[in-house]
């Protein structure tokens, strides 16, 4: 009886030791399966469709929906979590701007250039919020740089603003292919690119909020 109670004992630490390994592995499960996603919709783009990557192509499209739910899942924490209220709306009016940049091909329709006015107003708004309400904007800022997802929205950010920017430029893809040149390549490369920075920031964007949205309300 005392073994059993002994082996009961030991065996409850080791199953608190190995929880954050199984949660470590399912993230990067999660986060691998997002990017194959990814690769998955390049790889139907080119073999499927023309592989043109224009404002109606298939990776375009999945960008414009990363974006908008990277934004409605800050956007629901802010309206479930008032003590995060300032921070979630200030980071779901940044990716509704980014969005809004995405649809300028659409909203140029309108005006070229017009993309400019929504974007200004959902900015301003935003950052209004956010100014307007210290309390729920600077301490959950604060605390979102120490959570684990953080690493995670800064790679996809550094990605997306970065070094596709870099790697997609003209001059670099020119030198490589000298004659053979063809700027569909170049343009398939930069746009995979930010598909991954994109998938990478809703992969971190699903980490911080699902589990706040799953929290239950405190009264």
């Amino acid at each position: 009886m005392k073994k059993i109670f002994s082996h009961t004992l030991d065996s409850a630490p080791s199953q608190e030791n190995t929880r954050p390994l199984l949660i470590t592995i399912a993230i990067f499960m999660a986060v691998a399966v997002i990017a194959a996603i990814a690769a998955f919709i390049i790889q139907i783009e080119i073999l499927q469709f023309s592989g043109n990557l224009g404002e109606d192509s298939l990776v375009e499209y999945a960008q414009e929906l990363y974006l908008a739910l990277s934004s409605a899942l800050f956007a629901a924490v802010a309206v479930k979590r008032a003590n995060v209220r300032g921070f979630a709306c200030l980071v779901a009016a940044f990716f509704l701007v980014l969005l809004i940049r995405e649809l300028d091909g659409v909203l140029d329709l309108v005006t070229h250039g017009f993309w400019k006015v929504p974007a200004a107003l959902v900015a301003v708004a935003g950052i209004a919020y956010a100014y307007q309400h210290p309390q729920s904007t600077q301490p959950p800022l604060a605390q979102y740089s120490k959570h684990a997802s953080f690493g995670l929205m800064i790679g996809g950010m550094a990605t997306l603003l970065v070094f596709s920017r870099l790697f997609g430029m003209s001059e670099l893809w020119q030198t490589a292919m000298q004659d053979n040149y063809v700027r569909e390549v170049k343009n398939l490369a930069e746009e995979g690119v930010e598909l991954l920075g994109y998938s990478l920031i809703l992969a971190a964007s699903a980490w911080y909020c699902l589990p706040k949205l799953a929290r239950k309300k405190q009264h």
